[in-house]
């Protein structure tokens, strides 16, 4: 056995900002001994690996295994493989699975078949993504998610490979949670909106329209649509920029479109590193997040660090965060809801009230999710 032991993370998936948070995790566990993160076939050849992962691959903070078929890998082969690089390294501690929404269904079920024979098992925590934190007793959509992942989570407990549970809850929930342990979304920016003019000369976007804006992977999930239609209803004097990859659907909502909503949209078609997706924030005089999704958001973390209110619609989970940190204005997913809440934000005098206090760092995110520090509160200052 080596004298440091290795942490062993798992995230087929290179989209959205899967890596970006695979970074962070890298970042503090490398400081407790070797890193190896086990991955789909071609990951290193990918702009996400190139964006957050190849210089500290480089520098070899980091070792890449690609040993999994595709981004949703069968859990079967998951597990097969995790033991495969367990048995030939004889270090590895811990096992991270960055996204283990969908393993969690079936690896109570092969993962003790497949790690059986191991000479010492390692620690294996689970991350959870789609885990609402915190629900009312009337929400029946949300315990129909919740009440079968903690019940399979304590089955994979009880056959002893599965040892601790994580998932995201809102930045302003300070509970610890019980059979998942509460973690906050980081607050991940590295530009401010009290730059705001610098930020939109470099990126070429008008210097004096107000702009309001959606980016990163921008699927039909963010509802583009409604946001712009929300603009023209309310008939406010403001640009909507969708900046991002654009999915074939929502190219072909900006193809189909007549001229004068078209005239109100500036579109920028193309994968955005952090640094540059981070500009664009803020950049922004409002971010508009329309997910039904009900978790926290990476945009709005950065638009909370950035200084940029947000208008949030479609989960509960954003909607607290919102009002508890004076991050912006939650709404109800519909045209006249959403062009109100737009025209509060971008009223002359606006000011989100969000305090430095109130930031999830990468670094307590990424400690967090090794375990090696509980989030129990919120720390006068973060570290």
């Amino acid at each position: 056995m080596a004298d440091h032991v290795a942490t062993l993370v798992v995230d087929p998936d290179h989209t959205g900002h899967h890596f970006q948070s695979v970074s962070f995790v890298v970042e503090q566990a490398v400081l407790g001994g070797p890193v190896v993160l086990l991955t789909s076939h071609g990951a290193r050849v990918t702009e996400e690996f190139a964006a957050h992962l190849a210089e500290l691959h480089d520098a070899g903070r980091v070792e890449v295994v690609e040993a999994l078929d595709g981004v949703l890998p069968a859990t079967d082969a998951v597990a097969r493989e995790v033991a495969r690089v367990c048995r030939e390294r004889g270090d590895v501690g811990h096992v991270l699975v960055m996204d283990g929404d969908q393993p969690l269904k079936r690896w109570w079920l092969v993962a003790p078949r497949a790690l059986k024979d191991l000479p010492t098992r390692p620690r294996v925590t689970f991350m959870l993504t789609r885990y609402p934190a915190r629900l009312a007793l009337t929400d029946r959509t949300g315990w129909r998610l919740r009440v079968p992942k903690a019940t399979l989570a304590l089955v994979a407990m009880a056959r002893r490979c599965l040892h601790r549970v994580v998932g995201f809850s809102g930045r302003d929930d300070v509970g610890t949670g019980w059979v998942v342990r509460r973690i906050g979304d980081p607050n991940d920016g590295t530009a401010h909106a009290s730059e705001r003019a610098r930020w939109r000369a470099e990126l070429d976007l008008p210097l004096d329209a107000r702009l309001v804006g959606v980016f990163g992977f921008v699927s039909e999930r963010r509802n583009a649509p409604m946001i712009l239609d929300a603009l023209v209803a309310e008939d406010l004097d403001a640009v909507l920029v969708v900046a991002g990859a654009l999915t074939p659907e929502v190219r072909a909502w900006v193809e189909g479109l007549a001229p004068h909503p078209r005239e109100r949209l500036l579109v920028r078609d193309a994968y955005l590193d952090n640094p540059t997706l981070d500009r664009y924030i803020a950049a922004m005089d409002a971010i508009p997040l329309l997910l039904t999704n009900n978790g926290p958001s990476g945009i709005m973390g950065k638009a909370e660090s950035a200084g940029v209110p947000v208008v949030t619609a479609g989960s509960v989970v954003r909607a607290r965060e919102a009002r508890a940190l004076g991050a912006g204005e939650a709404c109800d997913l519909e045209v006249a809801s959403v062009g109100r809440a737009l025209r509060t934000v971008l009223a002359p005098g606006y000011r989100v009230t969000t305090r430095e206090s109130d930031l999830v760092t990468p670094a307590r995110y990424a400690r967090a999710m090794l375990g090696t520090s509980e989030p129990r509160g919120r720390p006068d200052e973060n570290p």
